[in-house]
């Protein structure tokens, strides 16, 4: 190499060295072994529960993972390939957390699985004919809330007992995702500043149980 390109090939190599790093992109495949992880927790603690690849933005909202339910069994399903908002999901994930990120939010669906299988109603549109009545609608967004709440005190939950180390960081994830796609029917964010004030406590028992203490307290 010629002396006189040293000087410049250095200098790009600073510039370089001093430019943002890209935010993290998760593959398909992580995606995946996140449900995977999540649907062989939810059988764990009895739920009947599988899981399911799809492609696009076909789920409901274009969310890369959810849930849905028929004849007493739960179906996860992920839907991250050309699917955009996955990309703009995970672009505002910490890197060194995003892994752990993606087994919370599957974990979140199956928070939604055992409500659903023990019951509790699943439904997110109210029927035009009583649609358009404010005291009926306004009780149907408070459902929606308390279901949305209940599946994210079970991902809380579950970092209290399995990551406490990460708990106060994940949270914070959780908060700002909230945040970002915030709507009436799923602000969860007064349950989650109680939690993150909390801390990771735990205690022994039913992680869903759990989750459901965690919810009523924080109403």
């Amino acid at each position: 190499m010629s002396k006189l390109w040293r000087p410049a090939c250095a200098a790009l190599a600073l510039l370089c060295a001093s430019l943002p790093v890209p935010a993290a992109e998760a593959s398909e495949q992580q995606w995946i072994a996140a449900a995977r992880y999540a649907v062989a927790f939810g059988k764990a603690h009895g739920l009947d529960i599988v899981m399911e690849v799809a492609h696009g933005n076909g789920l409901s909202g274009h969310t890369p993972i959810g849930i849905w339910n028929e004849n007493g069994r739960c179906t996860l399903v992920v839907s991250v390939r050309d699917n955009p908002t996955a990309r703009r999901l995970e672009a505002m994930i910490d890197p060194a957390l995003l892994e752990l990120f993606l087994q919370g939010a599957a974990m979140h669906e199956v928070g939604h699985c055992y409500r659903r299988l023990n019951g509790y109603p699943h439904n997110e549109k109210l029927l035009p004919v009583v649609g358009w009545f404010g005291p009926v609608r306004n009780w149907f967004a408070r459902r929606i809330r308390t279901e949305e709440a209940f599946a994210d005190m079970t991902e809380i939950a579950w970092l209290a007992r399995y990551h406490p180390e990460r708990f106060d960081a994940m949270v914070a994830q959780i908060q700002r995702v909230r945040r970002r796609f915030l709507e009436p029917k799923h602000d969860t964010l007064a349950w989650l500043d109680v939690a993150r004030r909390d801390g990771a406590v735990d205690a022994e028992g039913n992680i869903f149980a759990l989750a459901g203490q965690r919810m009523l307290r924080y109403q």
